[in-house]
């Protein structure tokens, strides 16, 4: 079971991912022989106070994710409910040893757009992906640990 160490920071539990096209939708653009656009390195907190991933806007644009549909999202920090739009992605969280084995990969992701990138990174984990994790936040220490 691969294990994800970090400190703390001031904006919390900050990991490094990976945002990509999700693999049934990259597989149906190779199909049409339209290239899939690399994915983007974000900043992500680990947010258990998010039933869903998010992701900047900017991120949304950049790799041009489809639509998967509209959802209510409430966002204090934000201004609080409003309508957010989903995408389909791929999603992957890096182990900082740098071996791929390592990473914890989520290839069909839904993820909401969100502008984020104000409060310091671009992309929120939720307890979408969380669920599948063990997650211990140890604030007197300063550290957290993810294990997947």
């Amino acid at each position: 079971m691969p294990v994800l160490t970090g400190r703390l920071g001031a904006d919390g539990a900050l990991v490094e991912v990976l945002v990509s096209w999700s693999q049934s939708g990259a597989l149906s653009l190779r199909a049409a022989l339209r290239p899939v656009p690399p994915a983007m390195n974000l900043r992500a907190l680990l947010d258990t106070g998010a039933e869903m991933s998010c992701v900047d806007v900017s991120i949304i644009q950049a790799l041009s994710l489809p639509l998967h549909g509209m959802t209510p999202v409430n966002l204090p920090v934000m201004g609080g409910l409003t309508i957010g739009a989903q995408h389909e992605a791929g999603l992957t969280i890096v182990h900082p040893s740098g071996n791929p084995i390592l990473n914890l990969v989520v290839s069909d992701l839904v993820m909401i757009e969100l502008p984020l990138r104000a409060l310091g990174y671009q992309a929120l984990i939720g307890r979408d992906v969380l669920a599948e994790c063990h997650f211990q936040y140890h604030g007197p220490k300063g550290k957290f640990r993810l294990s997947y």
